[in-house]
């Protein structure tokens, strides 16, 4: 039996009304890309989660020759996108798309963390599941490019995983979670070390990773850092290329 996933309410979705990567950031990975994929014959990027459409229209302007299909399960997201004759549109859960031909580049940006299921243990299967099946529907040498945050235990590495996912996926402590701040009250965020999410890649089938951290940041409280294990929260970019 497939493990469900549980999808945020539209009103959940409000701050994912932005692009998280600037000028800086774009540069680095478009380097990145150039130095690990054939950029400049023609490639189709699959946009998992791709909201508004605004990375979409970067990757579309920088590169010319490029296709996008963007995957947004929330529909007053995707209709904001601005229209181009290459780039199109799917409303669906990355879970439920059926994928028919392979792609060069699959694309995460933020969106792996909000795979979430009824248990812990489930949502980090259909994290994996995820994974595998971007690797399967790779075309040869294709990249699975991710801009995730890292949160990072002191003792145990991938503790706070687990501690944040039950804290925000309690529909009991949810009037409380939203209170303090989780715009994911009720139905669960789940962030992984970036050790994790490596091993987690190597398991999928990925062979050559590449990281790039960014930059780290503290959003909470040292009572809610100390009470969660955390000793870092960093922002980072994890290519993996199928070989």
């Amino acid at each position: 039996m497939e493990n469900s996933v549980r999808k945020l309410h539209s009103e959940q979705t409000t701050s994912f009304d932005t692009e998280y990567i600037d000028q800086k950031m774009f540069e680095i990975l478009v380097k990145q890309l150039d130095m690990l994929y054939p950029t400049r014959q023609s490639f189709h990027l699959l946009d998992i989660g791709g909201g508004n459409g605004v990375y979409a229209d970067k990757i579309l302007s920088h590169y010319t020759n490029s296709r996008v299909t963007l995957v947004e399960p929330e529909e007053t997201l995707l209709e904001k996108n601005r229209g181009h004759p290459n780039k199109e549109l799917k409303c669906s859960l990355f879970q439920d798309l059926e994928l028919v031909i392979p792609y060069d580049i699959i694309q995460f940006n933020w969106v792996l963390h909000h795979f979430i299921s009824d248990s812990y243990e489930a949502t980090k299967n259909i994290q994996q599941q995820a994974l595998i099946k971007a690797f399967n529907h790779l075309s040869s040498d294709g990249l699975v490019v991710i801009f995730e945050n890292f949160y990072e235990g002191i003792l145990v590495r991938n503790l706070p995983s687990k501690l944040i996912y039950h804290t925000t996926a309690s529909k009991a402590l949810a009037p409380i979670t939203s209170k303090l701040g989780a715009n994911t009250a009720g139905v669960g965020v789940c962030f992984n070390s970036r050790e994790t999410w490596h091993d987690m890649l190597l398991e999928a089938g990925f062979k050559v990773i590449v990281h790039i951290p960014f930059y780290s940041f503290g959003n909470l409280s040292q009572v809610k850092t100390r009470l969660l294990h955390l000793k870092d929260q960093n922002v980072g970019l994890l290519i993996a290329k199928k070989e």
